[in-house]
């Protein structure tokens, strides 16, 4: 109900679970897809045109995702529960090491940083607990698919703006939508702003609010409440491969059993460094530590 990641539909599909608690990288290996016909813009700007550039960004950002294995190196900036997090992050197949470099501003001290060690050695000795990860992730790259797919029929389109190659619409709930899952439900209940790209056919940025409560179970099992906001940027880091670069959800609500939510998450994510597709979960986990080193050395 509450999975913000996947129901956005798009950094849940980044290759590698994250397994955080908080050797050098190879030669840039990706899977970049050559780019897609740009779109043609519509000659009318009626909801239905638009509509329909939607559909076909949607479809190809499907495409490129599927088809991307690429694996990165980059570093979070995450602000949650008014604490900022600097943490380093290396990907390898089905798993991702996340160390924490910083906190409010401060590099880890020696005692912090050697508990960080004994943190990444258990867990890339507990196989089980990574294959949990693993699990963890290709269910939310599923229901991020899932929702993807849903937004070009969930919502009515209005051109607002463009700027160079990209084009900026308003979405409105369309009222013909019949959604499935709790989750779909949500779509009922948001408006906002969708940034596309034209020419390489990819959704560079969603930004919603709930313009009305949400009642999930006519109530009985939780509901967020009015007001609601999430922004979601991603950008080109490679040839034909995007990465979310920002995410910054504000929601409150209260979950089953009446427990009271709120969600106050916001990351940047940066410094984007391609890793080869042989990279072990050990040679990631080492990688993590090049990053501390490197933090260190320029405070």
């Amino acid at each position: 109900m509450l999975s913000f990641l996947p129901l956005l539909g798009l950094s849940a599909c980044r290759g590698g679970s994250s397994s955080s608690g908080s050797g050098s990288p190879g030669p840039a290996v990706t899977s970049a897809a050559p780019s897609s016909p740009p779109i043609s813009v519509p000659i009318a700007d009626t909801k239905q045109n638009w509509g329909q550039v939607v559909r076909d960004t949607i479809k190809n950002e499907l495409e490129a995702e599927a088809k991307d294995t690429s694996l990165w190196c980059y570093r979070k900036q995450q602000e949650k529960d008014g604490k900022q997090q600097l943490i380093a992050a290396c990907q390898a197949k089905g798993a991702e090491i996340d160390r924490l470099l910083a906190v409010n501003g401060k590099v880890l001290d020696g005692k912090h940083r050697e508990a960080e060690d004994h943190r990444i050695e258990s867990l890339l000795k507990n196989q089980g607990q990574l294959k949990k990860q693993a699990q963890q992730q290709h269910e939310d790259a599923t229901q991020a698919t899932n929702m993807l797919k849903l937004i070009p029929e969930a919502f009515l389109y209005q051109m607002e703006g463009r700027e160079g190659d990209q084009v900026k619409l308003n979405f409105t709930p369309n009222p013909a939508f019949r959604p499935s899952g709790h989750e779909a439900e949500v779509f009922h209940h948001m408006e906002g702003t969708l940034m596309l790209d034209l020419k390489e056919k990819r959704l560079a940025e969603i930004n919603g609010r709930l313009d009305s409560a949400v009642k999930f179970g006519g109530g009985l099992l939780g509901h967020l409440d009015k007001g609601g906001t999430f922004v979601v940027k991603q950008q080109a880091v490679g040839p034909g491969v995007w990465e979310v670069t920002t995410l910054d959800v504000q929601m409150n609500g209260k979950a089953l059993f009446f427990k009271t939510i709120t969600v106050r998450q916001k990351e940047t994510d940066s410094e984007f460094k391609a890793l080869p597709q042989s990279v072990t979960i050990e040679q990631a986990a080492v990688m993590t530590k090049d990053n501390q080193t490197e933090v260190s050395a320029q405070r």
